[in-house]
């Protein structure tokens, strides 16, 4: 009788230990969605795979509001701290309505930051309107700034800071592939400083996003409200920083991205824009960081530097989320 209950009590010890969930083989997955999938499956949950459109932009409602309801703040463009090497440095800048009288010391390497986020204030969870099926209302803020870190012999000053506040109305397809969004915003940009360095601008934009398995494509067009000519700080901007902008996307696994902006000025006379290359991977130094190379050449890296042509390559970190 005794081996008989030894033999029971080991067979119960045995199968419980098969049945319990093997969570080291999910932590040892080699990228996120792999590992996310794992869980899910040893929890029982099972849920489609959020594409990243969807995700930006919470095209399914399945974003998480806090306890009171209230969505948090959630990344927008991109996070991230980069050293920064350009080829011809702006160390005079001007505009047809302001110009420095002498040049500055700006060294060619210096340190860029950007942080962005976004937060849904309102929506429409069911929405039959020309075809779409619900509406939100964002509003985002972008900071970029150009920190002078390396030059000591000039106090390391900050050469430029950004800042850009846009309320956005995203209307959803409800459309698992193809055209995903229209987003309709409101932008200011500016850099806060006085003349003769001042520089800014307001625009509203239309922007269409398409995805189709692990590519998506956003394409934005803008119009500036004029100024007079008297109170204008840029008034050639869209020569330069253009009036239109394609951004494409590719994720061929869950964890590397390259992205590929390019701007246009859409002149025939005297074509001007911007190119933008951007790859990232996984990085084994903070949780949720990824290291990050850029290369751009251009117009516009900067609201300073709008008509300024220069080539850059930078790297550095990224933050996907928070």
């Amino acid at each position: 009788m005794k081996r008989l209950l030894l033999l029971i009590c080991l067979c119960v010890n045995l199968s419980a230990q098969a049945s319990s969930p093997n969570w080291k083989s999910c932590a040892s997955k080699p990228n996120d969605q792999e590992r996310l999938d794992c869980y899910d499956k040893l929890t029982g949950q099972h849920y489609d795979k959020r594409s990243a459109l969807t995700r930006a932009w919470d095209l399914d409602g399945r974003g998480n509001p806090d306890a009171a309801g209230v969505r948090r703040l959630e990344p927008y463009r991109a996070n991230r701290v980069m050293v920064h090497h350009t080829s011809h440095i702006n160390t005079q800048p001007a505009s047809p309505t302001h110009s420095l009288a002498l040049p500055y010391a700006y060294e060619s390497n210096e340190l860029k930051f950007q942080f962005s986020a976004k937060s849904e204030i309102g929506n429409f969870r069911e929405l039959e309107f020309f075809g779409f099926r619900d509406f939100r209302l964002w509003a985002g803020f972008t900071q970029q700034s150009y920190w002078q870190l390396f030059n000591g012999s000039q106090s390391s000053p900050f050469r430029e800071t950004n800042y850009e506040p846009e309320i956005i109305g995203t209307f959803g397809t409800g459309n698992n592939e193809g055209w995903k969004l229209l987003n309709i915003g409101f932008s200011h940009q500016s850099n806060g400083r006085e003349n003769p360095l001042s520089r800014s601008w307001n625009r509203v934009y239309l922007q269409g996003g398409w995805e189709i398995s692990d590519y998506y494509l956003l394409a934005r067009s803008w119009w500036r409200f004029p100024e007079s000519f008297a109170n204008d700080d840029n008034p050639d901007i869209q020569q330069y920083l253009g009036r239109a902008e394609l951004e494409a996307h590719w994720a061929p696994d869950s964890d590397d991205e390259v992205t590929l902006l390019l701007r246009s000025n859409l002149s025939l006379g005297q074509p001007r824009g911007y190119l933008q290359l951007d790859w990232s991977t996984p990085a084994q130094i903070w949780h949720l960081s990824h290291l990050s190379l850029q290369l751009a050449t251009g117009y516009g890296q900067s609201l300073i530097d709008y008509n300024h042509k220069q080539t850059s390559f930078s790297f550095g970190l990224t933050f996907k989320d928070w």
